[in-house]
């Protein structure tokens, strides 16, 4: 192909993309400059009311926004926004309240264009259920805090949960890329689990363990008490404050740093990171065990401890104290500073 041709080429494809930014402009201001015009779903308003008593209940969504509230007349209902191609069905089996997806779309129905986001908000007529059961794949998640369950199970994959619902067993969350965040909770025991999604927690209650894993996602606990805790995340950062454990407390992260602020454990604190900073202020355990490649490890103990701190390359300053706990200290190339306030 000649120069002259390629010329003529690239001069038509810039004309076809200025006549479709020009359509697209056109289309949009005659719509009032509202995207959601543009969209190619159908969007209908329906409201299920589902017959029966129920003690648990399963979702089962695609993109669909899902929020539960409690019923002002004591009867459930389930307000949808939703395509009228991809409705949801209720209906209760066996005790249990059964959310589904109905996709009737055909496959030229996946190639559609559009602005808004289907929602589901379900009204409960009572406070305390059995076991929740969620399956999303992009829609989010919220449950209000005057719920309470013996189970909480949801399993998302992008995602967002945000949750204030209390269980008297355990929660076990797990997403993909969504962010998971609970406050004012109480439960027996919790996993909770995502890949690059920030993890957040704040005034909970949890008579037994927490496991948190995060692949690139933040750690963040506030004002939270349970037994033993374990938080593992490979590149974000691990925040505690205001932390009470019966047991021990184990933290890792790769490339995040490690920070608690008034956080005690009964037991034993376990702290790693690679490349990042541990700093702990206002905090104590009865044993110590501090561990970081490339970063500094410093901090502020409520008690008397035996020190056994040690770096390659960094500055070392501990108090020598010959009465308490032990406390490990390792660094390769950081500096390591403690000091007691007992």
């Amino acid at each position: 192909m000649n120069k002259t041709a390629k010329k003529r080429l690239l001069i038509a494809a810039a004309s076809m993309i200025l006549a479709g930014a020009i359509l697209f402009a056109t289309a949009l201001a005659l719509g009032g400059w509202d995207l959601s015009k543009l969209g190619t779903v159908d969007y209908v308003e329906t409201t299920l009311n589902p017959a029966g008593d129920f003690e648990n209940i399963t979702v089962n969504v695609f993109t669909t926004y899902v929020k539960f509230l409690p019923s002002e007349d004591e009867r459930c209902r389930i307000e949808c926004y939703e395509d009228k191609e991809v409705k949801h069905t209720a209906e209760v089996k066996d005790g249990t309240l059964v959310i589904d997806t109905e996709d009737t779309r055909r496959w030229f129905g996946f190639i559609s264009l559009s602005f808004k986001n289907p929602t589901m908000t379900v009204y409960l007529p009572k406070n305390e259920y059995g076991i929740l059961d969620i399956g999303t794949d992009t829609g989010a998640v919220e449950i209000p805090g005057d719920l309470t369950f013996e189970g909480i199970k949801i399993d998302g994959q992008t995602g967002a949960v945000n949750c204030s619902a209390s269980a008297k067993g355990s929660i076990d969350i797990r997403l993909d890329t969504g962010a998971l965040v609970m406050k004012d909770f109480s439960a027996r025991s919790m996993k909770l689990r995502t890949a690059t999604g920030v993890i957040k927690l704040s005034g909970g209650t949890v008579a037994e363990n927490i496991e948190i894993e995060a692949d690139t996602g933040m750690v963040s606990l506030e004002n939270i008490a349970c037994k033993d805790l374990r938080a593992e995340t490979d590149t974000g950062r691990v925040s505690f404050k205001s932390i009470a454990c019966g047991g021990d407390v184990y933290a890792e992260t790769d490339t995040g740093g490690i920070a608690f602020e008034n956080v005690i454990g009964e037991g034993k604190f376990e702290l790693k990171s690679n490349t990042g900073d541990i700093d702990l202020d206002m905090c104590d355990a009865r044993e110590l065990y501090l561990t970081a490649d490339t970063g500094d490890i410093s901090g502020k103990l409520l008690s008397d401890k035996i020190f056994f701190a040690d770096s390659d390359t960094g500055r070392v300053s501990v108090p020598k104290s010959v009465t308490g706990g032990r406390c490990e200290v390792s660094t390769d190339t950081g500096d390591v500073n403690f000091e007691t306030v007992s």
